[in-house]
């Protein structure tokens, strides 16, 4: 019969939590998974006296944390660029990422957005194109969100801060009040929640005004 004691199982643990780290799409989350494993295999090392694997381990926990905290600190410049749905470059972009738009947001159909009366914008950070947002005007004030896509090196909130939040304006000058979505993931759904959406059912709604 395999036997191990409970030294083994916690390297194992380490280790599987370390390779898990480097699956993720989401920068920050590989950071935060990827200490996790540093640290606990870091422990391992101390406590079977792996001078030189509790060494390199604690390290790159401290490079986790600093990078984490320079991610989280930093102050980063977002602006927006107004779009056509029929743009080739957003065309391109959505073709590239199809299938983590498909994974995040599997209802969308950028034929039947183009139907609608939108509001659609690039969103750049630090002058580099982050994501794409869609959204559908629904009535005189409310606002459907069909796309609120982020790349995923840049999935830590701050780009839905800036257009809920900090551009909250650009959509109040437009005579919108209420934006709302549809559950489409759970990731999404976490993040509308870290946004300020209520929940009700599959539905999301964010006041604005």
């Amino acid at each position: 019969m395999f036997d191990m004691n409970w030294l083994e199982i916690f390297g194992y643990v380490a280790s599987i939590i370390t390779g898990i780290s480097l699956t993720m799409n989401s920068i920050v989350r590989l950071r935060w998974l990827n200490l996790l494993g540093a640290s606990c295999f870091g422990t391992y090392g101390v406590l079977i006296g792996a001078t030189p694997v509790a060494a390199l381990n604690y390290f790159i926990a401290c490079a986790n944390i600093y990078y984490l905290w320079k991610m989280y600190n930093e102050k980063a410049h977002f602006s927006y660029l107004d779009i056509d749905l029929d743009d080739k470059y957003l065309d391109a972009f959505l073709k590239f990422n199809n299938t983590d738009v498909k994974a995040l947001f599997p209802s969308f159909d950028i034929e039947k957005a183009s139907q609608k009366e939108t509001i659609s914008m690039m969103i750049h950070r630090d002058l580099a194109l982050a994501g794409v947002f869609i959204g559908s005007r629904s009535g005189k004030d409310t606002l459907d969100v069909e796309l609120d896509f982020v790349l995923p090196q840049y999935r830590d909130l701050k780009a839905g801060q800036y257009i809920f939040k900090e551009n909250a304006d650009f959509f109040t000058k437009q005579g919108i009040k209420l934006v709302t979505c549809k559950s489409g993931s759970v990731g999404h759904d976490r993040y509308l929640e870290n946004m300020g959406f209520a929940r009700d059912g599959n539905d999301y709604s964010l006041k604005l005004a």
